[in-house]
Parts: C-alpha cells; structure tokens; sequence
C-alpha cells in the first residue's frame, strides 16, 4: 500500500502523524507545561522520527516501521522522562540519529565490504559517545544539569510494566511495550537470533552491562536502558512484519506469540487487584486472538494480508492509544 511511494513522503507522512498524536495528548495539559517543558511537544516526535529512519535498514513495512517509532518515543521509558529535567528527553530523542552512520553506512558504493563492515563497528561507539559528552556537558559547573538524578537505576520494579502497562508509576522508569508488541518481540527475538546480528548482539549486551552498573562518566545507569529499548523497538517492528508475512512453514512461530500475550493476559488476573487491571487483561486477550486469527490463515495457505494487517495494528492501535493516555493523565 505504501511501497510505491518515496522514503521521502513516508518519512513525512509518519512526522505529521506522530506531531498530530502528540498533539492530541498534550492537548488536555498543555496549561501545565511551562517553560522548557514546552519542548516535551517536540521530543518524542523527533525520538519516534529516528526510530522510523533507523527501521529501514531492517523493516519494509511502513506500519511495522512506525510503531517501532511509536514505542521508542512514546512508550512507557520515554514517558518516564516527563518527570525529570527536559534536557534528559533531548538526549533520548537524539540518541537513535547518532545510530543512522553506523546504520546506513553500507550505501556507500565505494568502499568494500570489510572495510564497511570495520568502519561501520566504530560508527557504532558514537551514540556512547554522544550520551557521555551530553552529561558531562550537563555536569559542568557552569550549567550544573541534574537532567536525571546519577543514583537513577533499573529495578524490579520497572519491569512490572512488562506485563501490566497500566501499571506505570512517576518514581520508576518503566520498561514496558504496550500489549500487542510484546507478542511480535517474541517472534522478532526468534528472527534476531537467526540472522545472527553479531554487533547488535554485542551493544544490546553493553548497554545491558552498563545500566546495571554503578555510575559512569556522570551518566545514571538507568540512561543506559534506552538502548536496549531502542534496540527491541526495532525487532518489534520485524516481528509484527513476521506475522503479517508468515506462511504455513512460519505459521508455528504465531503460536509462541499467542502464548506471550495469553501468559501477560493471565499474569495481570492473577497479579494485580487495580480497577484498571480489566482494561490489561482485555488488551492482551485481543491481542492474542489477533496473532491467533493470524496463525489460522498461514496455516491455510491463504495471504490475506490487508485481513491480518487489519487485524494486527487496529489492535496495536487501540493498545497505544489507551496505554499512552493513561500513562500521561497519571504524570500531568
């Protein structure tokens, strides 16, 4: 539907939309937002936008492409940075752009493939680079930044969020990726570890590394957790692509999809007693018959995939829509 237009348009189309679901949530708090908060308008549209970018080097889908936007910069981590100075959700949504050299590289016909394959390896220590020299710029005594505290790390209790979104609470960064997506980063992890993305392998674990680590270089651990964000929105946009092309020999992978969101669904009955937790356990069972109606038609032959488009992104729709409001009526 979107293959026949230019990178150039799809790239703009997906700005206004993302600029336009800002806009609708901010709208009922915009009274609140004074000063430099005002830039809170802007940042996840540019975190969402370099996420988009990014995708292409992985991701056909233009939908697939722009929820892998949508979870990095609207999502429950980014959210947490509403709390906090505004020059820490600056350095977020910059941080996907550092990635585009290393990324892109490849498109450079006159260097070969080795020497891509090096160059590219160095590209990649820039966004480590670029997060240390932004708060080290904040620490000096001349501007004297506490964007996010130095002691902030990830907890248990951040993970909660994983299986209940609802469950977003202003004290803690939130590691959560709505309902619908946690059953395509099931099936995107699966595609991860088959291609065997050895340097993507290799950072996720750094950053993994260094967010469990005490404080380095005036950067708080918890920073750290955005790439790891970063990098699992981006297989989350090749899982959902997965599911909507997967054929009968595929078809099994669907399952394990189902299964995730059936076990978040079942997790929430038996975890949480909040009024809201109704709300959690419909959004993981719709999503789970999503994915389940989707096995039945790959394990039939049949394409169908506007159907399983439908089926798939309406529900991933309807679970950002309701999971990103809630989260910003509980911070303004």
């Amino acid at each position: 539907m979107f293959r026949k237009l230019p990178p150039v348009i799809l790239f703009v189309l997906a700005v206004v939309i993302y600029a336009a679901f800002a806009g609708w949530l901010f709208w009922p708090h915009l009274a609140k937002l004074a000063g430099l908060q005002r830039i809170f308008l802007i940042t996840p549209v540019v975190s969402a936008a370099g996420v988009f970018i990014l995708g292409r080097r992985y991701v056909n889908s233009f939908i697939a492409r722009f929820f892998a936007g949508v979870i990095y910069g609207f999502g429950p981590f980014a959210a947490a940075f509403y709390c906090y100075h505004p020059f820490a959700f600056c350095v977020y949504a910059v941080l996907p752009w550092t990635f585009i050299p290393a990324v892109f590289l490849y498109k450079l016909s006159k260097i070969s493939e080795k020497t891509a394959g090096l160059l590219s390896a160095v590209l990649s220590l820039l966004p480590f680079v670029f997060v240390i020299a932004c708060f080290a710029f904040a620490a000096m005594p001349k501007y004297r930044l506490v964007p996010v505290p130095i002691g902030t790390a990830i907890s248990s209790k951040s993970f909660i969020a994983l299986v209940n979104p609802l469950s977003f609470s202003v004290d803690t960064f939130s590691v959560g990726f709505y309902h619908a997506p946690l059953g395509a980063l099931a099936v995107g992890l699966i595609l991860f570890f088959r291609t065997r993305r050895f340097w993507v392998a290799v950072l996720f674990a750094l950053a993994v590394f260094l967010s469990l680590h005490t404080p380095l270089l005036n950067v708080p651990p918890v920073f750290w957790f955005s790439f790891v964000v970063l990098i699992c929105s981006l297989i989350i946009a090749e899982g959902f692509e997965a599911i909507v092309l997967a054929g009968k020999a595929d078809a099994n992978w669907l399952l394990l999809a189902t299964a995730v969101l059936t076990f978040q669904a079942a997790m929430n009955s038996i975890l949480f007693r909040s009024p809201d937790i109704l709300i959690s356990v419909f959004l993981s069972a719709v999503s789970a018959a999503a994915v389940l109606f989707i096995f039945f038609i790959a394990r039939n032959s049949l394409a169908l995939h506007y159907v399983r488009m439908l089926a798939l992104y309406s529900t991933a729709l309807l679970d950002v829509v309701i999971i990103t409001r809630n989260t910003l009526d509980t911070i303004f």
